[in-house]
């Protein structure tokens, strides 16, 4: 009897042995990540304004792991394939995504989406926002945002506006320029802010909400004429165009955006090392400065500043989806 109870009290000291052995040891692994290179997945093609800031924040975030940083691009269905190539993967920190916008708008705007934005993903930093400007033709002869919208009343059906695609943000914008306005121009959809922006150059189109980055080659040009930008404050590099704020349309404070984050699951000390380097990374003022060149607000958030914003970010696109109904397939 005692031989069999001391046999057993050895197997139960035993499998409590190997349970403290396997607890330490995956601790032990976390508090020595990074110990190989991390992949960074983006979710737009090598070359594009995506590509150039996760190379840039990549760079910065070696230097803060100590460890390679690997910029892996999967551009294709608004984002999509790289979130889910992300939740393929182990979650153990050395896979992120570099998530942009349309993280936040697919939910509002298509269903059966294969991941859950809300809960798939950890917050880790939000990087950077872009601004967006409202263009419109000269031929128009319209110089100011009042004048735009007189001359939509006026005569809707001469007036339409673009985006670079169906539930961008361009598309989101025009139609609560649409429904703040109260007028009905038309959208017209385009595959890619390039196409979209030669149609607005010659007069195809009379205004479109653009990504300052994409419109600033041609803010001196005699073809359009900026009217107003997004967002809380003006922009340096139109000092004197006046926010949709300050003309009376609230709620254009929203816009596009880069942000990093890690599958659910990951190690809470890998999430933990990860967010407060991606924070010093952001932070870094040589990177805050390169951002600012590309016509990108710099960021460098804490994780928790990052959640808050996406749960805020996620309800904005939904609201007006719902307003504008708008869908995709």
């Amino acid at each position: 009897m005692f031989c069999k109870i001391n046999r057993l009290a050895g197997r139960i000291a035993i499998a409590m042995g190997l349970v403290l052995v396997s607890t330490t040891t995956l601790a032990a692994n976390e508090s020595d990540y990074p110990k190989n290179p991390v992949r960074l997945v983006v979710a737009t093609a090598a070359g594009g304004g995506g590509d150039m800031v996760a190379r840039l924040f990549a760079n910065k975030l070696s230097e803060e792991l100590k460890q390679t940083v690997v910029v892996e691009n999967r551009p294709g269905a608004s984002g999509v394939i790289a979130a889910t190539s992300v939740l393929r993967g182990a979650h153990d920190g050395y896979t992120l995504l570099l998530a942009i916008t349309t993280y936040a708008q697919l939910p509002a705007i298509q269903e059966n989406i294969p991941f859950d934005a809300k809960s798939d993903f950890i917050p880790i930093s939000l990087i950077a926002r872009s601004r967006n400007v409202l263009l419109v033709n000269r031929e128009t002869k319209v110089k100011s945002v009042p004048e735009l919208v007189s001359a939509i009343s006026e005569k809707s059906a001469g007036f339409n506006y673009g985006s670079w695609g169906n539930g961008s943000t361009a598309h989101f914008m025009g139609e609560l320029f649409n429904i703040k306005s109260k007028v009905h121009a038309t959208h017209v959809p385009y595959k890619g802010s390039g196409p979209m922006m030669s149609d607005l150059l010659g007069g195809v189109i009379s205004f479109a909400f653009s990504d300052i980055g994409a419109a600033q080659a041609h803010f001196d040009s005699d073809r359009v004429q900026p009217l107003a930008v997004t967002g809380g404050s003006r922009v340096d590099k139109l000092p004197n165009v006046p926010t949709m704020g300050e003309l009376g349309y609230e709620g254009f404070d929203f816009g596009g955006w880069f942000g990093v984050l890690a599958p659910r699951g990951t190690p809470a000390e890998v999430v933990d090392t990860l967010q407060r380097a991606s924070e010093a990374a952001g932070k870094d003022p040589a990177v805050q400065q390169k951002l600012t060149e590309l016509s990108l607000d710099p960021v460098g958030s804490t994780g928790e500043e990052f959640a808050t914003f996406l749960r805020k970010d996620m309800d904005t696109w939904s609201t007006i989806a719902k307003a504008a109904g708008i869908k995709t397939e």
